[in-house]
């Protein structure tokens, strides 16, 4: 019989082909479907989570560091933009586009900023400026002069770097460490993950770089709003710190501005027991005569109506409901000032 006739004489030359092609197949097919993984990671992690476009940041000889100027980011659900004079605001001129425009500065550190957490829209400065519009009937802008870890003294550089933008209304924004915060200049942005100075190639290549690594090497990812570490206070750093509150006070009222000074509690420091250096940038305020506003009463109250105004384990830096608790805490002293 002819081997046409007989279909079994066909099956062991059939097979193996089969199964030579088959295995010549699977890795394409792995490798397709590992960058099909590779591409719908890249797209979850950019598009969903919001990794991959980080706000960035410059090195200064004076101001120590700060954001690089004109950017809007999306991260995290959230809006970041940064002006023209790298202010975390709306843009701005530097001189008032009107007579009758109210210009507020609200100068200080991460608790200011708010960090890539805090929606533009819930920032505290951003609730003055549509509030304080809609009370007085004018044209309002609120500057949000911050960066996470900034002290007195990179404030003060700010402030002489650039102007006081014809301000009626200057507020600095405290809290107990500030008293001995003074700048290191030590190499950070582009160095320290959490000072970027350039956007990264790959969302994911971030997400493991700046949350990932860090927990696998034992310590904490970037929480987005650094606090500086506390150590022994150093006299030269106090009186550093002192002049610089002094410095920015006295500037601002040179330029005809009124001067708020607004202090900041962290999650388990009470006015009843605060922590070192409160009670320092207090005396130092009432000497040259300011009175502190106290942001902890404000803070308190919402924990009473069950609402934690920091974020979940953080003990310094307010969520949106303790930007709002800020707000609240700061548009009475700001319409008595201008009124």
């Amino acid at each position: 019989m002819s081997p046409k006739g007989n279909p079994s004489a066909e099956a062991p030359d059939n097979v193996p082909r089969s199964k030579r092609a088959h295995r010549r197949r699977w890795p394409l097919r792995v490798l397709i479907v590992l960058m099909l993984l590779f591409v719908g990671g890249e797209l979850f992690a950019r598009f969903y989570i919001g990794l991959g476009d980080p706000p960035l940041m410059q090195a200064d000889p004076q101001i120590e560091y700060l954001f690089k100027p004109d950017q809007d980011c999306k991260r995290f659900g959230h809006r970041i933009k940064y002006n023209q004079y790298s202010m975390r605001s709306d843009d701005v001129t530097a001189h008032k586009s009107a007579p009758n425009e109210l210009r507020v500065l609200v100068v200080g550190d991460s608790v200011v900023n708010g960090g890539v957490l805090t929606d533009q829209s819930e920032l505290a400065t951003s609730l003055l400026q549509q509030q304080l519009a809609q009370d007085l009937k004018r044209p309002v802008f609120v500057g949000n002069i911050s960066a996470g870890s900034w002290g007195p003294p990179n404030e003060l550089a700010y402030l002489k770097r650039y102007g006081l933008f014809d301000a009626d209304v200057v507020v600095i924004v405290l809290s107990s460490h500030d008293y001995v915060d003074v700048p290191t200049f030590e190499p950070l942005v582009g160095v320290n993950y959490a000072f970027p100075d350039h956007k990264p190639i790959l969302a994911l290549w971030e997400g493991f770089e700046r949350y990932l690594l860090p927990r696998l090497k034992g310590g904490t990812p970037s929480n987005e709003g650094l606090a500086p570490a506390t150590g022994p206070a150093k006299a030269q750093d106090i009186e550093t710190c002192m002049t610089a509150i002094r410095e920015m006070i006295a500037r601002s009222r040179a330029a005809g501005a009124k001067v708020i000074v607004a202090q900041h509690l962290e999650r388990d420091e009470t006015l009843a027991s605060p922590f070192p250096g409160h009670n320092e940038i207090e005396q130092e305020c009432r000497h040259d005569g300011v009175t502190p506003i106290e942001l902890g009463p404000f803070f308190e109250q919402a924990r009473k109506r069950g609402q934690d105004p920091y974020r979940p384990g953080d003990h310094i830096h307010p969520n949106a409901v303790g930007q709002r608790e800020m707000f609240e805490a700061l548009l009475p002293g700001i319409e008595e000032a201008v009124r």
